[in-house]
């Protein structure tokens, strides 16, 4: 019984992390905006990436949910690669590289979170391994945001900038 309710708990942290939605844009200042192409360029990769959950069956094995997970994590990182190649040209190469390492690197790490401490690996199992999953593709997700959001704001302040000629 200990077991189920530590699998639901588990699961439904992660699980209310996505459902926790925040605005993927929350730049605010009142100045200049993009212009229509780069701002519907930026809009849409925000819905995009707004659209980027956790989509299950009612019942979901753990497959289903690893699946669900990564699924969320290969959107995220299919936005990224669209901002990098409008956005990032002169040093898509080196951006993309630079991404690629750290989603790894998520992965990696939120397995050793949940697996491999000392006190973790006594404990092993799939609902561990579905939780590393879960976190990495949370990440994944939220530093996606945080390029979205720095492009908007680039892009408005060039707007800004612009205007003043």
């Amino acid at each position: 019984m200990k077991f189920v309710l530590s699998l639901i708990t588990m699961l439904s942290l992660s699980i209310l992390a996505f459902a926790a939605e925040e605005n993927t844009s929350t730049y605010t200042y009142e100045q200049e905006k993009c212009s229509g192409k780069e701002d519907a360029f930026l809009r849409g990769l925000e819905e995009e990436l707004a659209n980027c959950k956790v989509k299950m069956p009612d019942v979901p094995s753990t497959t289903d949910m690893n699946e669900a997970y990564y699924k969320v994590g290969d959107c995220s990182i299919s936005v990224a690669n669209k901002l990098f190649e409008k956005n990032y040209k002169k040093y898509n190469d080196k951006v993309k590289k630079n991404f690629d390492t750290l989603v790894k690197a998520y992965y990696a790490c939120a397995h050793d979170i949940v697996q491999h401490s000392d006190y973790g690996s006594v404990r092993g199992g799939t609902m561990y391994n579905t939780e590393a999953i879960a976190t990495a593709s949370f990440w994944i997700r939220d530093l996606v945001k945080k390029y979205l959001y720095q492009a908007r704001i680039e892009c408005d302040d060039k707007a800004g900038f612009d205007s003043l000629e």
